[in-house]
């Protein structure tokens, strides 16, 4: 059993390079991903919208500020 199988992670900045990447790690090494993307009115997720679907669909993307 790998370290982060189950466990529930929030990845905030998840829409860029290094936060998308971290996302996608993370979901390859089983744990249960929350990504926060930066919102804007086009509804567009960044870098996430790249990833393969397989890793796209089992993350929960929430669009949101944290300020």
């Amino acid at each position: 059993m790998a370290y982060w199988d189950g466990k529930q992670v929030l990845v905030t900045g998840a829409g860029g390079f290094i936060g998308s990447h971290l996302v996608e790690r993370l979901v390859r090494t089983g744990a249960r991903v929350r990504a926060m993307v930066h919102y804007n009115s086009r509804n567009d997720w960044g870098q996430i919208e790249h990833l393969e679907p397989v890793v796209r669909d089992a993350v929960d993307v929430l669009a949101g500020d944290v300020r």
